[in-house]
């Protein structure tokens, strides 16, 4: 009776070990329900009979390891199990901190999710000081329920001071030590077993290529839940950088130049090659501008009308263009107009390979006299830029300070007046020039002051479609101010002798679950929202060319600088480059940095767990379901193409082909 006692005060002084436990369960839980993923398939009375009787031996379905529950529950032990040999205030106190620490990370992945559709990784969190830069557009994501995150924390706090004032002059007994430390060893034990035998499991059933070949983070998520997750990215960003860091050899890079030089041996011509040869090229990339604006209205008024007239009266227009930027997003975009590269899956490309050689197309026309600029009316060390650009050939980057003061929209001075001033600079620039512009006043989450908010939003007065309205708003301004501009090349006379190339550079941020967005732009369906929320639009003007067209063949940001280069009379043959001349006649297709991808006739969407069959194959114009396989080869081409730019970025390739 009494070692009953004794085993039962023992375990009741576990209670807040407990506690802690399934507070940190929880808010994993609902990680797993903003992200749409399995935590569990079983109710918890069929979980724990299942458990005991795999425990023991007996024959069961193994649902168990179906979700990321037995895997969660211990990497959260693997977490802990440290508290377990303190006592008193040492331990109130580690709970407290513990439970912080996770629970801002868990909070700070959820977040990150909602605008990515990723978790967070070494290379993002190496990017935190930026994080200042962003808040306005972070604090948008938050939700009122987030606060269960810390409400317990809060609880916690008047607990944490009574304790400690009713302790001050009175410390509690020591536990006996040998109990403290076998709990300790046997839940670190348990933790262990909990977390490697789901893992290991899950490579023996083929998930090993699929953790080791990362396309995206979520893949790993299923294997090691969100906890695992950051401890298994951890581990491998230390032994990518720093332990096992691949070294290419002779044979390797060989083999990828040729793949490089076979690409790019013959590139296609257009219908306008050389027609803007030795004109000056200004590219304007257009923040969060999509293509299920163009053409449109709102109650009666035009969101885009300077757009609309463009494309009407002499733009060359395709509306089957695509965005692929991954977690850097217009760093991304910028990177993939320069380099006609994948941007990485770790992170930024201007934040990890800023010292790399690259094949670039400022530098191909720095190389054919042009001067070369960029323009971005914010700091030049986000993204890396400042440094980034010199190794591109960039030879002026006009930042924030070069900026003269004016009606802030956002981030920085809006983008009326920042293409105004940029044209300043560029009127009194040696002919001919590469100007580079990116706008930045529809940057999410599109807060608009309300004398430019002038669409009629009649209809759309609800608090959840505001990021909605917010948007038509932003986008309209900014239409209004790329007319404004083009009206000045004119009166400065320009534009005859100038190509202007306009293109968005990634998505809104916009959900599937957004009913306004949905509705507008036709995509409440997997695929129809994955095709609306990738396309952007793309519009050249072209001097000499008087009349519109339109091309409809699928394109990408890829084939943006084999693109342009053949309109300047200066083929893509030899270069390093992925993309190819948008009016290549071989089917096209447009690789995401999932794997995801998008053909005339074909929408594939990779599944978040990683596995091929499990990923979705539609056939566009029906939107009938097809089995995978007949995927499967254009998949498999993009995986090689991936493989491929990620060699030259971790490599450095480009630099030891020249060698």
């Amino acid at each position: 009776m009494e070692v009953t006692k004794r085993v039962f005060r023992f375990m009741l002084k576990q209670m807040d070990f407990m506690i802690l436990l399934f507070i940190l369960l929880l808010k994993l839980y609902i990680f797993a329900k903003v992200s749409g993923t399995i935590f569990v398939t079983l109710m918890p009375i069929d979980y724990l009979r299942e458990f005991f009787g795999w425990l023991f031996g007996a024959e069961t379905e193994l649902r168990i390891f179906e979700g990321v529950l037995m895997v969660s529950v211990g990497t959260i032990l693997l977490s802990t199990f440290w508290i377990l040999f303190l006592h008193g205030r040492k331990r109130f106190v580690a709970i407290f901190i513990i439970n912080a620490l996770l629970s801002f990370i868990i909070l700070a992945d959820v977040i990150y999710f909602r605008y990515f559709e990723d978790i967070i990784s070494i290379t993002v969190l190496m990017q935190m000081k930026q994080l200042g830069d962003v808040g306005e557009s972070v604090f948008a994501l938050f939700s009122w329920t987030d606060l269960i995150f810390f409400i317990d924390l809060l609880l916690t706090i008047p607990l944490l001071i009574y304790y400690f004032r009713k302790t001050r002059n009175h410390q509690p007994a020591k536990p006996l030590l040998i109990p403290k430390l076998l709990t300790g060893l046997l839940v670190l034990i348990i933790g262990y077993q909990l977390t490697f035998i789901p893992f290991n499991k899950s490579m023996e059933n083929g998930g090993a290529w699929q953790f080791n070949k990362l396309i995206s983070n979520m893949r790993v998520y299923n294997f090691t839940g969100l906890l695992g997750f950051h401890g298994a990215n951890l581990q491998r960003y230390t032994e990518d950088n720093f332990i096992n860091k691949k070294e290419y050899t002779e044979d390797e890079v060989e083999s990828v130049a040729s793949w490089f030089e076979e690409r790019n041996e013959a590139p296609a011509a257009s219908p306008y090659s050389g027609m803007a040869k030795d004109k000056n090229v200004i590219v304007l990339q257009v923040e969060a501008l999509q293509d299920f604006v163009i053409n449109r209205e709102i109650n009666g008024q035009e969101i885009t009308p300077y757009l609309n007239s463009l494309i009407a009266e002499e733009g060359i227009y395709f509306p089957e263009f695509y965005e692929q930027t991954g977690v850097g997003r217009t760093s991304d975009a910028e990177f993939l107009l320069n380099t006609s590269l994948y941007p990485t899956a770790k992170g930024s490309a201007y934040m990890l390979y800023a010292e790399n050689e690259y094949d670039s197309f400022p530098q191909i026309l720095k190389d054919k006299g042009y001067s070369t600029n960029v323009f971005h009316p914010y700091k030049p060390s986000f993204w890396n830029r400042y440094i980034m650009y010199k190794q591109l050939g960039i030879d002026q980057f006009f930042s924030e300070s070069d900026f003269e003061e004016d009606e802030v929209i956002g981030w920085a001075i809006n983008d009326d007046a920042m293409l105004q001033q940029s044209l300043d600079k560029m009127v009194d620039m040696e002919e001919p020039f590469y100007s580079h512009i990116i706008t930045l006043t529809s940057h999410h989450p599109f807060e608009m002051p309300d004398d430019h908010k002038v669409l009629n939003m009649d209809g759309y007065a609800e608090y959840s479609k505001r990021h909605f309205r917010n948007y038509l708003h932003s986008i309209h301004f900014v239409d209004q101010a790329i007319g404004n501009f083009v009206d000045r090349l004119k009166a400065e006379g320009l534009w005859d002798d100038t190509m202007l190339v306009i293109f968005g550079d990634h998505s809104t941020g916009l959900t599937a679950d957004d009913p306004a967005f949905s509705e507008f732009a036709d995509a409440g369906e997997q695929q129809t929202y994955f095709e609306a929320n990738k396309k952007v639009p793309l519009i050249f003007h072209i001097p000499g060319v008087d009349e519109a067209q339109q091309f409809d063949q699928t394109g990408s940001q890829l084939d943006l600088a084999p693109t342009l280069l053949d309109l300047i009379d200066a083929p893509s043959s030899g270069r390093k480059w992925i993309g190819s001349n948008l009016w290549d006649g071989e089917e096209r297709k447009v690789t995401f940095r999932d794997g995801s991808f998008i053909t005339g006739d074909l929408t594939f969407i990779t599944s978040s767990d990683g596995i091929y069959e499990n990923g979705s194959c539609y056939e566009r114009e029906s939107g009938e379901t097809l089995p995978t396989e007949q995927c499967r080869a254009p998949f498999d081409q993009g995986v090689q193409e991936l493989k491929m730019s990620d060699d030259v970025l971790e490599g450095n390739l480009i630099n030891k082909f020249e060698k």
